[in-house]
């Protein structure tokens, strides 16, 4: 994603084996936006500062919450969205630094250590040559990125076409409260078959994939501001209690609270 979201060329770095393996910027955002599917030749680290980003791969899809980071490997394909104003910092990384770096995404939580860092770095990261100081907040800076312990936090997709009929389906209506009969019928399966496939395929029993679903499309229409009550029943709780439990236990938070922790600062 463009720390701008758009696709400006001009905003893409550009690395030699002479010059920086950084280059970061700041990101602030007072409106929704979104971006097409688009691949970066670099490697970048996403840090949000308040706000919400959700980012969806082929295979999954990422919610960022504030104080979070996602790393996105290079030459990944992926789509990028924010849910009303965020602010944050935008990293991309060399090619040659990636190399041991996961080649999946995964999303962290930042530490005060490396926001610090992030901050000073996209002040002073805008050219290709860096003096000795910059270069020395950069290596350091690494070195705390890579000690973050990283966190199992996205929504796999599955992928049998079979069982990608009923993500589908459920991506465009969380909020759909047919049985797994009927998602097992939709899938061609049977109800036996399509549990246990759709556990191997994506890691999660489809109970819980679902209420996965269900709380990140939550949190993402907390963070555009939108009424608990209201965003209860359009992503599937007929009880207030019910997702307010529910939303506790997957994300440390009651919604109220979620939300004003994604306000910005």
């Amino acid at each position: 994603m463009h720390a701008n979201f758009s696709h400006d060329s001009s905003a893409k770095p550009y690395f030699t084996a002479h010059s920086s393996w950084l280059f970061g910027r700041r990101v602030r955002q007072t409106a929704r936006r979104t971006t097409v599917p688009h691949v970066h030749n670099n490697g970048q680290i996403f840090v949000v500062e308040s706000g919400v980003m959700a980012v969806k791969t082929q295979d999954a899809y990422w919610l960022i919450g504030p104080e979070q980071l996602l790393w996105l490997p290079p030459r990944l394909a992926h789509e990028a969205r924010s849910h009303g104003a965020i602010t944050g910092w935008s990293l991309y990384i060399a090619g040659d630094r990636c190399a041991f770096l996961a080649s999946k995404p995964f999303v962290a939580d930042s530490t005060r250590l490396l926001s610090a860092q992030v901050e000073r770095l996209s002040e002073n990261t805008q050219n290709t040559t860096w003096d000795a100081r910059t270069a020395c907040l950069a290596e350091s800076f690494w070195d705390e990125f890579l000690s973050i312990p990283h966190q199992s936090v996205s929504l796999p997709f599955p992928g049998d076409v079979r069982l990608k009929r009923v993500a589908d389906a459920l991506c465009a209506n969380p909020a759909d409260s047919r049985g797994q009969q009927d998602w097992a019928d939709m899938a061609g399966m049977s109800l036996r078959s399509f549990v246990r496939y759709f556990t191997a395929d994506t890691g999660i029993q489809f109970s819980a994939w679902r209420q996965r679903l269900r709380i990140l499309n939550a949190q993402e229409k907390l963070a555009r501001g939108e009424n608990v009550t209201h965003v209860a029943a359009a992503v599937g709780y007929e009880s207030l209690g019910a997702f307010a439990a529910a939303f506790k236990k997957n994300t440390g938070y009651s919604p109220s609270a979620y939300a004003q922790r994604c306000m910005t600062r």
